[in-house]
């Protein structure tokens, strides 16, 4: 089985890159993994342990999967694990292509191509300030527009690390590019994957997505539109763009995203008290609330 492992900030469009990958013949796109990080296997694999705590992770609850069966299975490895595991999601199809969009995949890449002896990793980016507008208002990650700024920057810096470890089997995709001309981008990224075979389809999937996160990914399943590349423009105010810029104008410039002017709006040393205050308070107090009442 061979991997594809899709990864870069939240909100970056990893889900929607997946729902349009799932055209690649004998493939499956699962629910983001991200217990496969939090689980990991003792050097000696034991299945049996293995699938224990997994069903005890909460993450691995939302994919809603009897793993009764691989329990009665000794397998050698965690490679070896996971190729049944998906086998087993994908209704024992016996699937040749695993897509997996886990935001996080590529802070673990080393760790991923040391454990799957055939994967590639796909680095999605976006505009930060997009990134920002459009993960703020959730009940989980950055609560203000400074703080998403830091956050973007660290976290894309995982896909250049990853790039520069394994150049081979790393390929950089703009979502924007995406939107903009989506036939010679998926073109570039079949090309990348050695070019397995596509099957026509007739709608993009997203039943791979658990329940409790359709809402915040309404778009996945639908036709790229062009008009989400520009959309945050109309919903930030100056001083929003003021605040995410202020930390990340740097990293846009050399991703020839253009800075905007904020009107001589400045971040002042006050400002910037307010913002830490308040993110505290949303991730200590309101948003475990939200987060637990959407679940």
């Amino acid at each position: 089985m061979k991997c594809i492992f899709i990864g870069g900030a939240d909100r970056s469009g990893t889900t929607m890159l997946a729902s349009l990958l799932s055209k690649i013949d004998q493939s499956v796109v699962t629910p983001e993994s991200l217990f496969k990080n939090e689980v990991l296997a003792d050097q000696h694999f034991c299945t049996k342990i293995y699938c224990d705590l997994l069903e005890n992770n909460d993450r691995f609850k939302s994919w809603a999967l009897d793993i009764t069966s691989l329990k009665k299975v000794e397998h050698s490895s965690f490679e070896d694990f996971y190729s049944d595991l998906i086998d087993l999601y994908n209704e024992r199809r016996g699937a040749q292509y695993w897509i997996d969009h886990s935001p996080n995949n590529l802070v673990y890449s080393k760790w991923l191509n040391d454990v799957f002896s055939e994967c590639y990793f796909i680095h999605i980016v976006r505009d930060g300030r997009a990134v920002a507008q459009s993960q703020v208002p959730l009940e989980w990650g950055s609560n203000t527009y400074l703080d998403a700024s830091r956050a973007w920057n660290n976290k894309i810096l995982y896909g250049f690390i990853t790039q520069a470890l394994f150049p081979n089997k790393t390929l950089l995709v703009k979502y924007e590019d995406l939107l903009h001309n989506e036939v010679n981008e998926i073109s570039r990224i079949i090309s990348f994957l050695n070019n397995p075979k596509i099957i026509d389809l007739n709608g993009i999937k997203n039943e791979f997505l658990p329940e409790f996160t359709k809402s915040q990914h309404a778009l996945v399943g639908k036709a790229p539109d062009a008009s989400r590349a520009s959309a945050w423009k109309g919903k930030m105010t100056k001083q929003n763009i003021a605040d995410f810029q202020y930390y990340a104008k740097d990293t846009l410039n050399l991703l020839d995203y253009k800075l905007i002017k904020t009107d001589g709006l400045k971040v002042t040393k006050l400002h910037l008290i307010k913002e830490y205050l308040k993110e505290i308070w949303f991730k200590k107090f309101v948003n475990p609330k939200k987060y637990i009442d959407k679940r």
